[in-house]
């Protein structure tokens, strides 16, 4: 027994011992920014981008586009003489964006769609004073434009009272600020 001991402390000390004096292997420490992650679909091309806090895309869709797609280097990367145009989609919990880039990554089409958002504060109020007693059960922010520029910015919103149902499609651009207070 007592040799049985012994033969084990020298067994740990031995593993011990070895363990000490470990080499290691090079480390490399680079940047690797994430990617988003793309799937491809003839001339389409669908992204899926992370936001970095919750509501960026929703905020501004144009400006999230600019900012997590660099154009000119997909299209490096994805140049097909084939293709005349190309399609970018992003999709987000709250929506989606399409852009139409030609060849030399001009800008042609943007549209996007974003559900269930923050109305605008001037909007949320005329509503009201004009649907009392009426519930918002959806809305949806559709714009659309042509070289980078939103032309067409609308808001479409469900409205319930009971069994009464109401669809209104108002404009961006009518609303107006409302007058708090005047002098």
């Amino acid at each position: 027994m007592k040799r049985f001991f012994i033969s084990l402390v020298i067994l740990m000390w031995a593993g011990i011992v070895n363990a000490q004096f470990t080499e290691l292997d090079e480390a490399r420490v680079g940047f690797d920014p994430l990617l988003p992650e793309v799937t491809v679909d003839g001339a389409n091309y669908i992204f899926k981008v992370e936001e970095k806090y919750a509501g960026e895309f929703e905020k501004d869709p144009v400006a999230f586009l600019n900012e997590h797609c660099n154009i000119e280097a997909f299209l490096d990367l994805v140049k097909n003489e084939k293709n005349r145009h190309y399609q970018l989609q992003i999709k987000s919990t709250k929506g989606k964006l399409k852009a139409k880039y030609c060849q030399q990554g001009n800008l042609l089409r943007i549209s996007y769609q974003l559900k269930d958002v923050l109305l605008p504060l001037e909007l949320q109020k005329e509503v009201y004073r004009q649907y009392k007693g009426w519930n918002m059960t959806q809305n949806v922010h559709i714009a659309k434009g042509k070289k980078g520029i939103v032309s067409e910015d609308y808001y479409k919103i469900r409205l319930e009272k009971g069994d009464e149902v109401q669809n209104l499609k108002i404009s961006a651009n009518e609303i107006e600020p409302i007058e708090v207070a005047s002098m």
